[in-house]
């Protein structure tokens, strides 16, 4: 594959997770999958699977705006900032109904047209104070 089809590979799996299109979403993953968020320890693809539809449940509208990205070889890395809406328990969180806007990195690894590799790091910290159930700074 080129680098423009990786390219277009990452952003779609994104994009469909927009539309609410977890199949369709989780369909552009490998069988092979290795995904971490936030340098968390590594997960397959169920593991990841499931972490999507939480997050899913308990965040609606959800919006990456993609800022750059970059290809080389086999690896995309996106640079985006993820807007949804908090309106489902997040982690024991009850939804407070707030807007979230979170800047967020992911470094894909495509083969064969299928992400076999999905590194994510956003701010964590940002999305928790966001949602508030971390107090903002005085």
């Amino acid at each position: 594959m080129n680098t423009e089809t990786n390219k277009q590979t990452s952003r779609r799996f994104q994009e469909n997770h927009d539309k609410g299109e977890l199949d369709t979403m989780l369909a552009v993953m490998s069988p092979d999958l290795v995904a971490t968020a936030n340098g968390g320890p590594a997960m397959n693809g169920a593991q990841f699977d499931g972490m999507i539809r939480m997050i899913s449940a308990s965040f609606s509208n959800s919006r990456h705006i993609f800022e750059s990205q970059v290809a080389e070889g086999d690896w995309v890395a996106t640079r985006m900032t993820w807007t949804a809406l908090h309106t489902g328990d997040f982690n024991g969180i009850p939804a407070s109904n707030r807007p979230v806007s979170i800047a967020t990195s992911v470094y894909d690894r495509i083969k064969d047209g299928k992400i076999v590799e999905h590194h994510a790091v956003f701010d964590a910290m940002a999305m928790m104070t966001q949602i508030g159930a971390i107090p903002t700074a005085a």
